[in-house]
């Protein structure tokens, strides 16, 4: 196969189109920030807590796995039940108690170093206060504007509200992202590949791909040991790599055993610099 040059060999980066934020997470990130303006009134009914009321709730004594947790201390504080502010396990210990009702409190909850299947116990003394109704104002542009400035109407404050939730860049190990970067690669071919070098059945954009991998593992002038391009062979472990290695000497492919560890080389060193983004 001929030499072949890009127009830049440097690391590649990407700026996709961010997803659309689903209109009911934008209701629900809207409800929490109108909490704060929310009015409350006591529940004058006789019933226990169900998921999704609004609470004064009082917790003391909290610790995990017998050692003190402050941050799970509540004092006369009002609590959103469901709403994701504390563990679901710590939910589920209050839904059915009733107004002026204490307990111990016995809530699994997964840290975040554990190994896989590890719940640690999150205990505390519970009490509620209160069960209230939450009423919130209706949302307006002259709320908008008293609330939430800059944004002057409702439209805005939720496209506002909408641009909040961002997207990390796209993962090295996602399947896409070496796709991505290659094609992207592929773009940057000064010279036209050459029709000769065609597979039988491989589509010229394949080979074009394959032109400017060529092209970035010459300009990296990377130089691989005997032990480089056996690590490089395909297969799930070393004796796979080192039993497919063997066969392609066999066969006479010890050079095209060397391109392909190359290409495979300028393909790790593309993926680990590049970057796929969310605009």
């Amino acid at each position: 196969m001929k030499k072949y040059t890009l127009t830049s060999y440097e690391p590649v980066t990407i700026e996709l189109p961010k997803p659309q934020v689903p209109e009911s997470l934008v209701d629900s990130q809207i409800e929490k920030l109108l909490e704060p303006l929310a009015e409350y009134h006591e529940v004058a009914e006789d019933r226990g807590v169900v998921s999704g009321d609004h609470i004064v709730v009082t917790t003391e004594d909290a610790c995990i796995d017998g050692n003190p947790a402050s941050n799970f201390v509540l004092q006369h504080s009002v609590y959103h039940v469901g709403a994701g502010e504390m563990p679901r396990t710590f939910d589920d210990e209050i839904v059915g108690m009733g107004v002026g009702e204490t307990k111990d409190a016995v809530a699994p909850i997964k840290m975040p170093l554990a190994q896989e299947g590890n719940l640690s116990q999150l205990t505390m003394r519970v009490t509620v206060e209160k069960i209230l109704s939450a009423h919130q104002p209706e949302l307006t542009d002259e709320l908008v504007r008293e609330h939430f400035a800059p944004a002057c109407t409702v439209a805005e404050f939720r496209s506002g509200v909408a641009g909040q939730f961002g997207k990390p860049d796209m993962a090295k190990d996602d399947a896409q992202f070496p796709d991505l970067v290659l094609d992207e690669l592929a773009k940057r071919l000064v010279e036209e590949p050459d029709t000769a070098d065609l597979l039988p059945g491989q589509p010229l954009e394949a080979l074009r791909v394959t032109c400017a991998i060529d092209a970035l593992a010459d300009h990296l002038d990377i130089e691989l040991s005997d032990d480089d391009i056996t690590a490089q062979m395909p297969g799930n472990d070393a004796e796979q790599r080192m039993k497919i290695r063997k066969q392609l000497e066999d066969q006479g492919l010890d050079d095209e055993a060397r391109v392909f560890a190359l290409r495979e080389a300028a393909l790790s060193w593309l993926v680990n610099n590049s970057r796929v983004t969310y605009r």
